[in-house]
């Protein structure tokens, strides 16, 4: 039916307020990530512009409007869910099951196989040692 429960920890962050909206966004890395509305709005876009000195002003907004082509809004339901469009559920290859967890200031949400293949071509534990995790 193309709806995800946003656990109750990540929900207080994307959608404090009931039926609030989230920003859905998929990724070229073959994922989805999703925004609070008010944060994409005020943070994300305003960085996109602020960096049309890197990429130059038209692959920004080449960049801008494959991004709105890639994303939608959706409203959180009073049981916590939200409605993925399918076509958002295919080009991010989620079939049934999903893995959702928190990334800093957005949840990202994978297809498990897709998952498991992106974060096994590198060794995270080596990584999470040289940045002095542990």
């Amino acid at each position: 039916k193309g709806r995800i429960n946003i656990p109750a920890a990540f929900r207080r962050i994307l959608a404090p307020k009931e039926h609030d909206e989230v920003v859905i966004l998929y990724v070229p890395t073959g994922h989805l990530l999703l925004f609070n509305k008010e944060y994409w709005g005020t943070t994300i876009q305003q960085s996109i512009i602020d960096k049309a000195h890197i990429a130059g002003k038209e692959d920004i907004w080449r960049t801008i409007h494959r991004l709105s082509e890639y994303s939608h809004l959706s409203t959180v339901d009073s049981q916590g869910r939200i409605t993925i469009p399918g076509w958002l559920l295919e080009k991010a290859g989620i079939e049934k099951d999903v893995i959702t967890f928190g990334a800093f200031d957005r949840v990202s949400v994978w297809a498990p196989g897709a998952y498991e293949e992106w974060v096994s071509e590198v060794e995270i534990d080596s990584i999470i040692a040289d940045i002095g995790l542990y």
